[in-house]
């Protein structure tokens, strides 16, 4: 990296952001159209920050890759503010690519993500769990409740 340029130069910007992708990512165009993943505290995971679409993608995956074959994990999406289809695919996408019994479970997740995902039937693919807040601290892969049977 080229110590030389200024805080402002994008040449840095763009060095900084190539080299620690898992800190943030900017569009280039505006500070406000960020990606923020870093690791969780509580459980083997991520928590996801900001806005997912076709700019901030490529970090998503691959945060989600340095994921596969450590088993079942979490991702924190409590910070999400914005998610497109893309971004969407690709969470199901690692979910349906682990083996093993192992679950990769969305916690916090807005309600418009959930909505979505129960639209379009991605809820039901195989390896996904949504919860609606902390992750468990084994990762233990455990049955998820059907609603419809706990309803009387």
């Amino acid at each position: 990296m080229n110590t030389t340029d200024t805080a402002g130069t994008p040449g840095l910007a763009l060095d900084l952001m190539v080299e620690r992708p898992e800190i943030a990512l900017t569009s280039g165009t505006s500070a406000d159209h960020l990606l923020r993943v870093s690791p969780l505290v509580d459980a083997q995971g991520l928590r996801i920050e900001g806005e997912l679409d076709r700019s901030t993608l490529p970090t998503l995956v691959r945060a989600l890759a340095s994921m596969a074959g450590r088993g079942s994990f979490c991702l924190d999406l409590s910070g999400l503010t914005f998610i497109d289809v893309g971004g969407l695919r690709a969470l199901v996408t690692a979910a349906a690519d682990l083996h093993g019994g192992h679950v990769l479970t969305i916690r916090s997740a807005p309600a418009q993500v959930r909505r979505l995902l129960e639209l379009i039937g991605w809820h039901e693919t195989p390896g996904l769990r949504l919860q609606a807040q902390a992750c468990p601290a084994s990762m233990a892969t455990q049955p998820t409740p059907n609603p419809i049977a706990t309803m009387s």
